[in-house]
């Protein structure tokens, strides 16, 4: 009875012959590789197929969202819901709704990761 292969390590001594043996590898019918390096090599994405995800645009997404959320609210509240005039200041006062549309901004964004 044959052993299933778990893992295997292995340490290079030039990019190149990484990027040779993972290659190789790959070629064998392995799927499930990794590479860890000090500094980014670009073929050994191509290679171990790293392509690029969506994540990026999605916490984009809700990060627009959040702060969108954080500023019409305020704007809503102020100005068409609870008017009050105070001090003889404007009823839309962008530069006090900052603080709550970056809070927001970053909570919606940590959340849609």
């Amino acid at each position: 009875m044959k052993a299933d292969i778990y893992g295997v390590m292995a340490e290079f001594d030039n990019p190149t012959a990484l990027v040779n043996a993972t290659r190789a590898v790959r070629d064998r019918g392995y799927r499930k590789l990794d590479a860890y390096t000090p500094f980014p090599i670009e073929e050994l994405n191509d290679v171990l197929h790293l392509h690029k995800n969506k994540l990026p645009l999605i916490v984009l997404a809700g990060g627009i969202l959040g702060g969108l959320t954080g500023y019409l609210l305020q704007y809503f509240v102020t100005v068409i819901y609870f008017p009050i005039n105070v001090g003889g200041r404007p009823l839309h006062s962008w530069p006090s709704y900052i603080i709550i549309t970056f809070e927001l901004t970053i909570l919606f964004g940590a959340i849609s990761t």
